[in-house]
């Protein structure tokens, strides 16, 4: 038995030093990478912590994009899609409340709050609508619900692989399993995984890449992503779940599931039927995982720059 406690508080020990080094070469790092990591767009004031906003190109339409939960670096994400439809619109980012350079931020996730927060980002960054809204996942139930209250805001809708409230009544939540890997995050833990595990975009250049890691690496699982996820479940039975608004044109754009934790059946089943007996709603389904935008990008270009000519010019 003495044996055995000598290795076991060896062991424990070792883990201890293990999470001490890397927590203190977290902090290290951090303070030298807070050097590279410039806004690419402006930071605006909302609610007591700074929100960043990018503004790219010009044109007669304004496309603002909204990311899914735990993209550490939604400009960065996005890069391809938005780079490619630059010369013809208008390009808003806003990224949320301890996402990308945002700040990160204890207030409350419930939607109703992160839509106010957007909606003043936006407003604050001199940017004006009506808007056609670009989103992502999770970024569905703040979508919804800027078109249930402010229809006259949202001129049309591109949903890239949403997950629709209907999903949100069959996830799994393990709340604390979510509150330890932020306090892995918090330790630095994540500087040792591979980088495919938290930076969805592979087609991004060498120094984009690295950017995004340096960001990942401050970002990832911030307080305001852990409060979103731990209140998500919430806040999808507070949007319109089963409709949108008839004058908005939508463009629903559905992956095979990879990556969602639903099979490519149950996945779609929620895309069709959300749109069933809704003429204003279009169906277009990808053979590809959820951020299917980085695996068939030119096609998804070419399928915005179409429905919005065909909707909306």
């Amino acid at each position: 038995m003495p044996v055995f406690m000598k290795r076991l508080c060896f062991l424990l020990g070792a883990f201890l030093v293990l999470l001490l080094t890397s927590f203190t070469y977290h902090r290290l790092a951090l303070q030298r990478e807070k050097a590279s990591l410039t806004p690419k767009g402006q930071l605006v004031a909302v609610n007591g912590h700074k929100m960043s906003v990018l503004v790219k190109g010009n044109g007669p339409q304004t496309l603002v994009f909204l990311s899914g939960a735990g993209t550490a670096s939604p400009i960065l994400d996005f890069k391809d899609v938005y780079d490619g439809l630059s010369d013809k619109y208008r390009i808003v980012l806003v990224e949320r409340a301890g996402y990308g350079y945002s700040e990160d931020t204890s207030q409350s996730r419930d939607v109703a709050v992160v839509l106010s927060e957007t909606r003043q980002a936006l407003a604050k960054a001199h940017v004006s609508g009506p808007y056609i809204v670009i989103s992502h996942s999770m970024a569905s139930l703040e979508t919804l619900l800027w078109q249930e209250n402010y229809p006259s805001e949202v001129k049309a809708v591109v949903g890239l692989d949403w997950a629709f409230p209907e999903s949100y009544s069959h996830l799994k939540r393990y709340p604390q399993m979510l509150r330890l890997a932020r306090w892995g995050s918090q330790l630095g833990l994540l500087r040792l995984l591979p980088r495919q595990l938290y930076m969805p975009n592979e087609n991004l250049s060498d120094s984009d890449r690295r950017l995004y890691q340096e960001i990942a690496y401050r970002q990832l699982l911030s307080q305001a992503m852990l409060n979103e996820s731990l209140c998500v479940k919430e806040n999808a039975k507070k949007v319109n779940s089963t409709s949108i608004k008839s004058q908005i044109p939508v463009l629903l754009m559905v992956s095979n599931g990879k990556g969602t934790g639903f099979s490519q059946e149950q996945w779609r089943h929620y895309a069709t039927s959300f749109a069933k007996n809704q003429e204003n709603i279009e169906l277009a389904f990808y053979d590809a995982p959820h951020y299917f935008y980085h695996y068939q990008t030119k096609e998804v270009i070419r399928s915005i720059e179409d429905f919005i000519q065909e909707t909306t010019d």
